[in-house]
């Protein structure tokens, strides 16, 4: 494939993918978080997935651009949660990226990396909600301690007590809404890889990550 005809093929998959991504996370199929209600999980996070797994690092992350763009104007909460949003899937993008650098070549290069990229996720929605949560909009902060203090049955007072239980729950969502967005994008990218597509004969997954 020349230079030119690979170049076209990225761009459409960063716009095609992205736009799927986009049209996901506004139709209603999110699925609420029972402890911390206003956290939801979708299906909006895969189709960037695919295309971190199919196309590579850029393509990916130029997906996760255009769902942050097309949030900003459609999403709720805007621009803080469209931009949380993005944080947390360009987080476990660059965390996945890393892993392949660092892990390639081991054996277990695919389960370190997405670790890795978990790990980042979750580390940085952990410091972005203790700045919009519990500094910028402390009314957050008060309904999650709410609302899990109702599924944990029990009282849970005090600001210290509230942080620790909230970013507790937030970090749980945060490693549930990786392997959900995950292991359905593997299992996607292994059966292209299979197919061997005229126009995508290799995918990155298959160079990189399952051959290590």
């Amino acid at each position: 494939m020349s230079m030119r005809h690979r170049l076209s093929l990225l761009i459409s998959a960063v716009s095609i993918f992205g736009a799927l991504a986009s049209i996901l996370a506004i139709l209603p199929l999110s699925i609420p978080y029972p402890p911390i209600p206003y956290l939801k999980f979708d299906l909006a996070e895969i189709p960037v997935m695919v295309a971190l797994l199919c196309f590579g690092p850029i393509p990916g992350v130029g997906s996760a651009l255009i769902y942050w763009a097309i949030l900003l104007l459609r999403g709720e909460f805007s621009p803080i949660g469209p931009t949380m949003k993005f944080l947390a899937v360009f987080s476990m993008l660059i965390g996945l990226w890393i892993g392949v650098k660092v892990f390639r070549g081991s054996r277990f290069t695919l389960h370190l990396s997405f670790l890795l990229g978990a790990f980042l996720r979750v580390l940085s929605m952990s410091a972005m909600n203790y700045l919009v949560a519990y500094l910028l909009f402390p009314n957050f902060m008060s309904l999650a301690a709410g609302t899990i203090s109702m599924v944990l049955g029990i009282n849970i007072s005090g600001g210290l007590s509230c942080l620790i239980m909230v970013l507790a729950f937030t970090a749980a969502f945060n490693l549930i809404h990786s392997i959900l967005s995950i292991a359905p994008s593997i299992l996607i990218v292994k059966y292209i890889s299979s197919r061997e597509l005229p126009h995508l004969k290799k995918t990155w997954y298959r160079l990189v990550l399952e051959r290590g």
